[in-house]
């Protein structure tokens, strides 16, 4: 499943930029390179779910995915910034 697709499924901020996701108030975390599309799209769900679960276990209160061409990382807002 497409990142975007994800997000929307899970209720997830997506950013182009890492810049608009701090602009936001998000804090970045796990960061990814992969080599082309279908490897971005696996990194991006194995950091998407990586968040969920942080979020279902009250550890962040808002979550979101940095979708770069070449990299994909993971943003959040801790409890108490959210």
């Amino acid at each position: 499943m497409h990142p975007k697709d994800l997000a929307a499924k899970y209720e997830v901020k997506v950013f182009d930029s890492p810049t608009a996701a701090e602009a936001a108030g998000f804090r970045l975390g796990q960061r990814m390179s992969p080599r082309n599309v279908w490897n971005r799209d696996s990194a991006a769900s194995a950091i998407l779910y990586d968040l969920i679960g942080k979020r279902k276990k009250g550890e962040v209160s808002e979550i979101a995915l940095v979708l770069e061409i070449n990299a994909v990382a993971g943003a959040f807002k801790g409890k108490d910034e959210g």
